[in-house]
Formats: C-alpha cells, structure tokens, sequence
C-alpha cells in the first residue's frame, strides 16, 4: 500500500478544529479495534492511547466510554478499559442478530429498490470479484481492499430498505462481524476452492436479489450468514 493511501491519523486530528477532537479520537480508536489493530482482550491504558494518537486525555476518555455503549470496549472499574474479548458464544449471537435483521432489510429493498439499486448491486459485486481473498492477514492490502468490497457489496443488497433504523443497526452488526472476519482471514490462506465458493455464493444471491425473488433471495442469505457463522465458531473455544 502507498503511503499516499494511508490515512495520516495523528496530524488529521492535531489540525482538527477543537470541537471535533474528541469525534477524531472515537473514530480512530474505533477504527483500530475494528481492523485488530488494537487486539481482543488488550489493555486500553490512556497513556498509550495519548502517545498513539497524539490527542489529550478527555477527548481519549470519552471515545472509550462511546465505545463501550457500542460493546467494542469492556470498562472493568478499577482495571480499567479493555478491547472487548471475542468468543464462540457471541459470534453465533451476532450472527443470528444480523440475519434476522438482514433478511427483514433485503426483503424490504426488493420491494423498494429501483433500478440504480439493481445498477449498484451489480457494480459492487463487480468490484468484489476484482478483491483477491486475502492470503493471510499479513497481506494487508489484501485484506482493506477485500473488507471494503465485501462490505460495499452486502450494504448495497438493503440499500432500498426503507427504515433507517434497521440499516443503522445493521451497519453496528456489520462492525463487529468484520472484527470476526478478520480473525479468519488471519489464519493459513484460504485457498482458491474456498475464494472461488464464496464468490459464487454472492454471484447467486445476487442474481436472486436482481430477480427480485425474496423467497431465493432470503434461503441464499441465511445459508450465506450462517455459514460465515459456523466457521468463525469454530476458531473459539468456550
């Protein structure tokens, strides 16, 4: 990756006008557990945040405490802030949540959506086949470029839905899926039978969704998220 394609976090939020400071500071600390950067289970000390960052104590503070009312951070009192911990349990809850949700939202969108929805759906699968699945997570051009294809690709199917608050909580089950999703592609490389059966996974549901059969549209879905579901479960122990 270029330099030029990184985002230079620490000067983006010294030059920030100051009331936006502590926005800048929820949105990389944010961002960082999101991808793994910041790991499951580790200690959030604000010392080290502040040098990371390069941002004051409060705007830091207040980032931390947002993020635990979004369950990305555990506050444990006395012991401080932590990354919140991942396990089998709470991938099959998550995943559950999200497919509930999901199948509402795609069942709404083909209903609704009109034809830039259906253009839009086959330009994100587009670019999504031009995403290579990451080898291992070590590539990590690889991996930014697959996460924000995939991700296009599955906001671009509820697109059309028609309330806001059911996408909004989609988007926050979308967050932490990717953080699962992350741990897979961190293991030994996925191979070309499992790149090629996830790209024909979409290409159906996709296919599905632009013929506007809900019923298709909604088994491909599931099987889609469950599937994801049982692999990632298999990575915890309880």
């Amino acid at each position: 990756m270029r330099t030029s394609d990184l985002p230079n976090r620490p000067q983006d939020a010294r030059t920030a006008p100051t009331q936006t400071i502590s926005e800048k500071a929820y949105q990389l600390v944010r961002s960082d557990i999101i991808a793994g950067r910041l790991a499951p289970g580790e200690k959030l000390r604000l010392q080290a945040l502040q040098d990371r960052y390069e941002l004051g104590l409060s705007p830091i503070r207040e980032a931390l405490m947002l993020l635990c009312g979004e369950g990305l951070v555990s506050n444990e009192g006395q012991r401080g802030f932590s990354v919140s911990k991942l396990s089998r349990s709470d991938v099959l809850d998550l995943m559950h949540a999200r497919t509930s949700i999901e199948l509402q939202l795609l069942a709404d969108a083909i209903e609704h959506g009109d034809d830039d929805w259906g253009a839009n759906i086959m330009a994100a699968y587009y670019k999504l086949t031009k995403a290579r699945l990451p080898a291992d997570a070590s590539d990590t051009v690889a991996v930014e470029l697959w996460e924000a294809a995939h991700r296009r690709f599955h906001r671009a199917l509820v697109a059309a839905a028609t309330s806001q608050w059911l996408l909004r909580i989609d988007e926050q089950l979308l967050d932490h899926s990717e953080r699962y999703r992350r741990i897979r592609l961190a293991s030994p490389g996925p191979g070309a039978r499992l790149a090629d059966d996830v790209q024909k996974e979409h290409l159906a549901l996709m296919e599905a969704v632009l013929a506007r059969d809900t019923e298709k549209a909604s088994t491909l879905l599931r099987q889609h998220l469950m599937r994801t579901a049982e692999a990632l479960s298999k990575r915890f122990a309880e």
